[in-house]
């Protein structure tokens, strides 16, 4: 096996022929069917090319297992935990890698309440799937295929019945939205929500042939036909989707890009001003001070975690949260279910924009205003804890410094936040405070710095 396999609470991540084999795919789903001890599993997956052959696997070793496997086909990541706790199942696996290039393809896993699984369930998980024994019953145990084809309905239904949705209200601001779903699993979902909510959709790449018009990660250096599509078209915003369909991010309607870190903040403010929720607000250590200065304006806590959907969605839960997510377009609605969800966000950016009254940059400029970097350094063959240390020593005493997820450098102008992917083997340098050109020259000094480190503990 050649290639990088990513093993990772962010579940299993790797290249199709390289890395990610059969052989890989089968131990890690019947370490999955063997840990939950149930009888129904729900099987979803996005869009990409080798998602066919690893949905038949995964079925089939199910049904070895025993499982009834429902099968709710292309969905978002989101879907398939909605259902998991709406067909009371016993788990979910969902076919995807996620932004990685289209190469890429892997397996998330959902426990039965609908969240991945925990960090301690994961080490369980990836032990068993390394070590064994596995365990099949006999021939009178098999299981079943059930397919599901209502699934992505039913999610817009959840979505669309809140309280707090008032649909008529959006559809009589007549949005005009440019689409881009990366040729993902958003295309039909977001395109049949939009168009409920009485929006003129002008879509790019939505058909979900898995072959991605441009590199899938929803970031502003890739969304450049999107943002002039915007202009173009006089449109009021613009929405990308990531191939999974659990990251919203906006383009306002100058073709600009509103930031990843507004869109869970636009919805935060309206959670708390609008709607008048109060209680706690959790976010990675990667998100923006903008979330923290708005939970703070309406009088709510807001509890840092470290970067990983899970680690937010296990916070939320202890706390009790009123809304969560990451600083990457990931908005977690606990009035729905504990994960990131695109359909959501762009929903309650929506309502948002109706409460307010005016265009999205407007709304925009009425929140805190921060910029945020973030860049990216590739550490192949280099322990990325050597490089965090490395910074602890060197900003000791003159920084609040944070360790639980590699390290932030906290300052009261400014943050650095320096970890490794879950996802990828790179370090990442995120940071805020001072502007964006003051932002990017410190995030840059801290890359040449990592450079500078890395080519010392390789000479070593």
């Amino acid at each position: 096996m050649n290639g990088p396999l990513m093993v990772t609470v962010s579940g299993v991540r790797g290249i199709i022929g390289s890395s990610l084999l059969p052989s890989v795919i089968s131990k890690y789903v019947t370490a999955f069917a063997l840990l939950q001890h149930g009888r129904k599993i729900i099987v979803g997956r996005d869009s990409r090319v080798s998602g066919p052959w690893i949905e038949k696997l995964t079925q089939g070793i199910l049904m070895a297992q025993g499982y009834e496997c429902v099968d709710v086909g292309v969905v978002p990541t989101p879907t398939v935990q909605f259902m998991v706790t709406e067909e009371k199942a016993d788990g979910g696996i969902i076919i995807t890698s996620s932004h990685n290039p289209v190469e890429w393809n892997g397996l998330k896993f959902v426990g039965s309440d609908g969240l991945f699984l925990t960090p301690e369930k994961c080490a369980e998980l990836f032990s068993l799937a390394d070590n064994g024994p596995f365990v099949f019953p006999s021939y009178h145990s098999m299981g079943k295929v059930t397919a599901l084809a209502t699934a992505s309905q039913r999610h817009i239904e959840a979505i669309v019945a809140l309280p707090y949705v008032n649909v008529a209200s959006i559809q009589a601001r007549s949005f005009k939205i440019v689409l881009d779903s990366v040729n993902g699993a958003g295309g039909p979902i977001m395109h049949s929500l939009l168009t409920h909510l009485g929006a003129d959709v002008i879509g790019m790449n939505l058909d979900p042939s898995g072959i991605f018009a441009h590199k899938p990660e929803p970031v502003p250096a890739n969304l450049g036909s999107l943002c002039d599509a915007v202009k173009a078209n006089g449109a009021d915003l613009g929405i990308a989707v990531d191939p999974d369909v659990d990251r919203c991010v906006l383009i306002n309607e100058h073709g600009e890009p509103l930031g990843e870190e507004y869109t869970l903040a636009i919805v935060v403010d309206f959670l708390l001003k609008h709607v008048g929720k109060r209680g706690p607000v959790c976010k990675n250590l990667s998100t923006s001070r903008a979330i923290d200065d708005i939970a703070r304006s309406y009088g709510c806590p807001v509890f840092n975690t470290p970067v990983g959907e899970i680690h937010v969605a296990k916070k939320m839960v202890e706390v009790n949260a009123v809304i969560g997510g990451e600083g990457n377009g990931g908005v977690m609605l606990p009035d729905i279910h504990i994960g990131r969800d695109a359909p959501i966000a762009a929903v309650l950016v929506l309502q948002a924009l109706v409460a307010h009254g005016g265009s999205i940059s407007q709304l925009k400029a009425g929140l805190p205003q921060y910029e945020i970097v973030k860049l990216t350094a590739p550490i192949e063959g280099i322990d990325p804890d050597a490089v965090v240390q490395h910074f602890q020593q060197v900003w000791e005493g003159r920084a609040s410094l944070t360790s639980t997820d590699g390290l932030r450098i906290d300052t009261p102008d400014w943050w650095v936040h320096l970890r490794k992917s879950n996802t990828e083997p790179i370090i990442r340098v995120i940071g805020e405070g001072g502007g964006f050109a003051q932002s990017m020259e410190r995030c840059q000094q801290f890359l040449t710095d990592i450079v500078q480190f890395s080519q010392q503990y390789k000479n070593k």
